[in-house]
């Protein structure tokens, strides 16, 4: 699963997310953290994707922010204060599901493997810098 947040995302071999060392020592910033981690998984995506065999995809989805889930309500410092404001913006769970069903029932399988879909669509990716 992903989300557009990506796009916040840095990759720094010295960074304390990449590198594997302490945040003891430096400000955690939850979404920068996080917008992260989607950009590693958009990325581990796309390199599967080359190496499965034929017939074989794999795919990364933006359900959506959907009502009830922990992004909404286990979310920390700015996440928390500003996830009531996106609250009107949520869709129903049943909603959120339509683009990972979509992706693991169509036939035949959406193209491209390895890439980003939205709202059952596949969406363009960001030169990487």
């Amino acid at each position: 699963m992903s989300s557009f947040v990506e796009k916040r995302g840095r990759l720094d071999a010295t960074d304390p997310d990449v590198a594997g060392t302490s945040w003891s020592k430096r400000f955690y910033h939850q979404i920068n953290v996080y917008a992260t981690s989607k950009l590693v998984s958009l990325l581990a995506a796309r390199e599967l994707a080359h190496r499965l065999p034929d017939g074989m995809s794999v795919y990364n989805a933006n359900p959506g922010m959907a009502k009830g889930t922990a992004m909404n309500s286990n979310t920390g410092g700015l996440m928390r204060l500003t996830a009531p404001l996106f609250r009107p913006f949520a869709i129903t769970p049943n909603e959120g599901v339509q683009t990972p069903v979509w992706l693991a029932s169509a036939s035949p399988a959406p193209r491209p493997s390895g890439g980003f879909f939205s709202e059952s669509q596949p969406e363009p990716l960001r030169a990487w810098p």
